[in-house]
């Protein structure tokens, strides 16, 4: 009887032991190919909007059956997605445009001659199969006028877990960032 108890214990024990979470980020791209060094003006990146359904700190990613969702609680973003892709952009231009000044959306005035907004329509994928980036931006003057505006509707096929979707993601934000920054430049 003591046996049972015993191998009853060890057995709880180990299935209520959580797995540690991964917390993720994706990167900006490291050096540009293209830097459009005549652009010298500032650059306002407003906040970037998302489906609530991504905008979560899980990682979310599509099942095998491109129905189901699935949110992974011990896979996670380091911080709120819309925020990391946010700063991400911000960094993304800074490569693009090297001379212009470029600046985060705060509560403070900020003075600016270019305002940059984003909304990812999807921002997920299929682990092992691809990373998916739809999205529409807008560049506005300072008075909210639209000048021009474009989207990316793009994938990225991988082949690994959540490092390589990560690492797919950052890349097709840097497509979307060298698209705007094309734009900017013709401004």
């Amino acid at each position: 009887m003591k046996k049972f108890f015993l191998l009853l214990m060890i057995l709880t024990v180990s299935c209520c032991r959580s797995t540690n979470p991964h917390f993720y980020q994706p990167v900006a791209i490291t050096t540009a190919d293209l830097a459009y060094r005549d652009f010298k003006k500032t650059v306002l990146v407003k906040n970037v909007i998302m489906p609530a359904e991504q905008r979560r700190p899980q990682i979310t990613t599509i099942g095998k059956d491109d129905v189901t969702l699935r949110i992974d609680e011990f896979n996670r973003w380091g911080a709120m997605p819309d925020k990391l892709i946010q700063n991400v952009i911000r960094q993304d231009l800074n490569s693009y445009l090297p001379n212009a000044d470029i600046e985060i959306q705060t509560p403070l005035q900020k003075n600016y001659q270019y305002a940059v907004m984003v909304e990812i329509n999807t921002f997920n994928g299929k682990l092992g199969e691809k990373a998916v980036l739809e999205a529409n931006y807008a560049i506005l003057n300072k008075s909210g006028v639209s000048l021009k505006s474009g989207d990316l509707n793009e994938s990225v096929a991988i082949k690994g877990g959540y490092d390589e979707y990560v690492k797919a993601q950052s890349r097709l934000l840097g497509a979307l960032t060298e698209e705007i920054a094309a734009d900017l430049s013709k401004l």
